[in-house]
């Protein structure tokens, strides 16, 4: 089991504490330690573009551009790509949107990520868990 403290944030209700996890992005040789929200309302874990070049997402022929539209209605370009994400002692392949703009933060989706694990959202106690669904 992993346990990820929610980390407290100023916005414009105030302070709010958010459930972040830090996670490992591995992309050829590439492996970054990050820290990223939990999202379990996005469908898909998303990066910003300056991160995905960083660590070495390129863009091919074959690629689709794709988009996607988040509650606000408004539309972020994206191209689906492959990347390896650690949590905890578990390492395993997820597809990820790439943005294509800057403009969007690190969120780890369902996608891929939720159906490996349990996953407890401990509002009261400030905790997500994350414990293999084996």
């Amino acid at each position: 089991m992993t346990r990820f403290r929610y980390r407290a944030e100023r916005s414009p209700l105030g302070r709010i504490t958010r459930p972040i996890a830090t996670v490992f992005i591995s992309s050829g040789s590439v492996r970054v330690k990050l820290a990223m929200y939990i999202d379990s309302g996005a469908d898909i874990s998303m990066i910003p573009f300056r991160f995905g070049k960083a660590i070495g997402l390129r863009q091919t022929p074959r690629d689709t551009l794709r988009e996607i539209g988040g509650i606000s209605g408004g539309a972020v370009p994206y191209l689906l790509k492959r990347v390896d994400l650690g949590i905890g002692r578990m390492q395993f392949p997820v597809r990820i949107a790439w943005a294509l703009i800057e403009e969007v933060p690190l969120l780890l989706g369902r996608m891929d990520v939720f159906s490996r694990f349990r996953i407890l959202f401990d509002e009261r106690r400030s905790f997500v868990e994350f414990e293999d669904a084996g």
